[in-house]
Order: structure tokens, then sequence, then C-alpha cells
């Protein structure tokens, strides 16, 4: 019996000793635009280049004016 159960642990030694050898492999991440979250993700940006859209479309006014403003006062 002793030589049963040494050769039991030796055997169960062996395959543990097998198991999860070999080379591991780094699980590719997807991006987060390609996963199932999509509008999750992208809805911040969508909203941050409207939001700067605007803020350029606003400067622009403003500078306008203020260019305009300036060429009436340069001819008084």
């Amino acid at each position: 019996m002793p030589q049963r159960a040494r050769l039991t642990a030796v055997l169960l030694i062996a395959l543990l000793a097998a198991c999860g050898g070999g080379e591991k492999k780094e699980r590719e991440v997807m991006k987060p635009e390609e996963t199932v979250f999509r509008d999750l993700v992208t809805a911040p940006k969508k909203a941050e280049d409207r939001t700067n859209a605007a803020m350029d479309a606003h400067r622009e006014a403003l500078e306008k004016q203020l260019r305009e403003s300036e060429g009436e006062t340069g001819k008084e």
C-alpha cells in the first residue's frame, strides 16, 4: 500500500508539473470603440467636438466684431 500511495503521489506531481506549461500569450485588448460600449465611449468625444466647434465659431465672431470696432475707431 505505501508503494501504491508513493506511485499515486509521483503521478499526481507529474500531472501538476505538466499543467500550465508553455508560453503565456498576452490577451489582445480591444479598443473600447470596438466593443458593445462604443456609444458610451464615443459620446463624450462627440460632445467635446461639438463644444469646441461652437467655441471656435463664437471666438471667430468676437474677433470679427473686434476688428470691425477697431476699424471704426481708427477712421475717426
